[in-house]
C-alpha cells in the first residue's frame, strides 16, 4: 500500500510541476515572431494544460470503480480539455474579428455551465452504496443548464448577455455585461459553492469528528487564490487556474478515499486471505497472495482443463487478458458435508424399499377407492334402469313367447346405461366434453331401438364442446321419452343441433293407436325448455338448452 501511495504521489507532483510551469511560462511576455519555433513556444503552455487535462481523464477511466461517478468525472475532464483546447484555438488560429471567433467565445460558457452541474451530481453519489440511484428530480437541472447555453449562443439576437455599444465588429475588445451574464454567473457560482460545501461536509469520517484534510486544504488554497486575484495582488490565466483547481478538488476526493479507486490493489492482493495467483502467458508468476502455493507449470496447465484436487483444496484456473489466473478453494467443509451426505444416503437407502412398498400400496388403495367411487356413482345414477332391466329379464323367463320383445327392451336400456356411464368417465378428466359424444349416445340408443322393429333415423350437426351436466340432462330426458313410449313406438326420428352455445333436440315419435300421452307433462328441464305436441298418433318433443353449448373459442 505504501509503495502505491508513493507512486501516486510522484505522479501528482510531476503533474503539479508541469501545471505550474505552464502557468508561470504563460505569464512571461515573449516577443511574437513568425518563426515556427517562436509560435511553438508561445502555445506550449496551452498544450501542457490540454495534455494534463486529457491525461487526467485517462487516469480516471482506469482508476475509478463506480461507473456512475467515473462517467461524470470523465465528462468533467473532457469539458475542461474542450475548454482549454477551444480557448487556445480561438487565441492563436482564428481571426479576432470573425464570427467564428465570437461563437468560440460563447462556447467558453458550455463547460462553465455544465462542469458545476456535474460536480453537484458527483457529490450526490459520494458516500453512497453502489445500489444508490440519484433522485430523478435532479435531472431537471439539465433543463436550465441547456437553456442558459442556448441563451448565450443566441446573444447576437438579443444582446442580453453581452452588449456591444460600438457595434458587434468590436466584440473582442469593446463589450459590456448584460443582466443575462449575471444570471449565468449566478448559476456557476451557486452550483460551485454547493459542490465545495457538499464536498466539505462529506469529508467528515462517519462516526467521528475527524475530517479528510486534503480536500479542505485544496479548498483553502483555492479561496486564497481568488482573494489575492480579486484584490489585484496576482495575475494568472484564469481558465488554466480554474481547470487546475477543479482537477485538484476532484483528485483530492479520490486520494482521500471519498471517491473509491483501485489504488493499492497490488498490495491488497498480496495480503489477501484468498489463495490466488496471476501468471503471464509463459506461466511466470506476476502476482501471488500470501496464502497461495506457487505450483509447477504442469499443474497449472492441467488446472486450465479441469479442477485439480490438492488434498484439502481444489485448484482451478481461467485464462485472462495477458495470462492466466489460478486460485485454490478450501474444500474441507465440502468434504465433511459430502461424508455426511453419504451417510445419510446409506440410511435412506435402507428405508427406500419399505417406503416404495408403502407408496405402491397407497397408490393401489387409492385406485380401488376411485374405482369404487365411480361404480357407486354409476349404480346410483342408473339404478332405476337396472331395476327395469331385472324386471324385463324376469318376464322373459316367465313368458318365453314374449322373450324377444323383453330382451330388445333390455338392449335399449343397456345401451343407455353404457353410454351414461361413458359420459361420467369422460367428465372425470374434464367437465367439458365434445358435443359429438352426445350424438354417439343418441345413435347407439337408436340402433338398439330398431331391435323392437321401430323405423328410426337421425340427423345431427355438432360442433365445439358441451358441459357434461347439460349433456347428461338432455340424454336423460331422451331416455325418459323412449321408456315412456317404448311399447307403442313404430317410428322414431331424431334431429340434434349443437352449435353457438345452444343445444336443440327434436324428437318425432310415431305411435300406435291408443298410446298414452298423459305423461308428457312430466318432461321438464331445469336450465332449458321442453315443448310437446300431439297430432293424432304422432308425438313431437322439442328440447332446447340455451346454456348447454361451449364454443370452440
Amino acid at each position: 500500500m505504501i509503495k502505491t501511495q508513493k507512486k501516486t504521489l510522484i505522479y501528482l507532483v510531476c503533474a503539479m510541476v508541469l501545471a505550474m510551469a505552464g502557468i508561470l511560462y504563460n505569464g512571461i511576455n515573449f516577443p511574437l515572431t513568425n518563426s515556427f519555433s517562436g509560435n511553438t513556444f508561445t502555445i506550449l503552455p496551452h498544450i501542457i494544460f490540454v495534455a494534463l487535462s486529457f491525461g487526467w481523464v485517462i487516469s480516471v477511466r482506469r482508476r475509478i470503480l463506480d461507473k456512475r461517478i467515473r462517467s461524470y468525472l470523465i465528462s468533467v475532464g473532457l469539458l475542461m480539455s474542450f475548454w482549454l483546447a477551444e480557448r487556445t484555438t480561438k487565441w492563436f488560429f482564428v481571426s479576432e474579428f470573425s464570427d467564428l471567433c465570437r461563437y468560440m467565445w460563447y462556447a467558453f460558457y458550455i463547460p462553465m455551465i455544465l462542469i458545476p452541474l456535474l460536480g453537484v451530481f458527483i457529490t450526490t453519489y459520494i458516500g453512497k452504496p453502489e445500489t444508490y440511484k440519484m433522485p430523478r428530480w435532479l435531472n431537471i437541472l439539465y433543463i436550465p443548464a441547456f437553456a442558459l447555453i442556448i441563451f448565450v449562443f443566441t446573444n447576437d439576437l438579443h444582446n442580453l448577455v453581452f452588449e456591444f455599444p460600438n457595434g458587434i465588429y468590436y466584440f473582442n475588445t469593446q463589450y459590456e455585461y448584460g443582466f443575462g451574464f449575471y444570471i449565468v454567473a449566478a448559476w456557476f457560482v451557486i452550483l460551485g459553492f454547493y459542490f465545495v460545501i457538499a464536498l466539505a461536509i462529506k469529508s467528515r469520517v462517519p462516526g467521528s469528528k475527524t475530517v479528510q484534510k486534503l480536500p479542505l486544504i485544496i479548498m483553502a488554497c483555492s479561496v486564497a487564490f481568488w482573494v489575492l486575484y480579486a484584490v489585484g495582488l496576482i495575475e494568472a490565466d484564469l481558465t488554466a487556474v480554474d481547470c487546475l483547481m477543479i482537477t485538484l478538488l476532484l483528485e483530492s476526493a479520490i486520494q482521500s478515499g471519498l471517491i473509491r479507486s483501485n489504488a493499492g490493489y497490488t498490495e491488497f492482493f498480496e495480503v489477501s486471505t484468498v489463495a490466488a495467483q496471476v501468471v503471464d502467458k509463459n506461466y511466470q508468476t506476476m502476482y501471488i497472495s500470501s496464502y497461495a502455493d506457487d505450483l509447477p507449470e504442469d499443474v497449472m496447465r492441467s488446472a486450465l482443463d479441469k479442477p485439480i484436487e490438492l488434498g484439502k483444496t481444489m485448484f482451478r484456473g481461467k485464462p485472462i487478458s495477458g495470462g492466466y489466473v489460478f486460485w485454490q478453494n478450501d474444500i474441507k467443509e465440502i468434504k465433511k458435508l459430502m461424508k455426511s451426505l453419504e451417510e445419510t444416503r446409506e440410511r435412506l437407502s435402507e428405508n427406500n424399499f419399505l417406503l416404495k412398498a408403502e407408496i405402491d400400496m397407497n397408490e393401489q388403495k387409492a385406485r380401488f377407492e376411485e374405482k369404487n367411487r365411480l361404480y357407486d356413482r354409476i349404480a346410483r345414477d342408473v339404478s332405476s334402469q337396472l331395476i327395469k332391466a331385472e324386471e324385463l329379464l324376469a318376464q322373459a323367463k316367465q313368458n318365453p313367447e314374449s322373450a324377444h320383445n323383453a330382451l330388445s327392451k333390455i338392449c335399449v336400456i343397456s345401451a343407455y346405461i353404457k353410454r351414461r356411464s361413458n359420459l361420467l368417465l369422460l367428465s372425470e378428466e374434464n367437465s367439458i366434453i365434445a358435443s359429438s359424444e352426445l350424438e354417439f349416445c343418441l345413435r347407439e340408443s337408436l340402433d338398439n331401438i330398431r331391435l323392437l322393429g321401430v323405423h328410426s333415423s337421425m340427423k345431427s350437426v355438432c360442433d365445439g364442446g358441451i358441459d357434461f351436466e347439460n349433456a347428461v340432462a338432455v340424454y336423460d330426458l331422451f331416455e325418459k321419452t323412449v321408456e315412456m313410449f317404448i311399447d307403442d313406438i313404430n317410428a322414431f326420428m331424431v334431429s340434434l343441433r349443437c352449435e353457438d352455445s345452444v343445444i336443440r333436440l327434436n324428437l318425432q315419435i310415431g305411435c300406435n293407436e291408443g298410446a298414452d300421452v298423459s305423461a308428457l307433462d312430466t318432461l321438464t328441464l331445469n336450465k332449458g325448455s321442453v315443448s310437446c305436441d300431439v297430432d293424432e298418433n304422432d308425438v313431437a318433443v322439442c328440447i332446447l338448452l340455451s346454456e348447454g353449448g361451449v364454443s370452440d373459442d
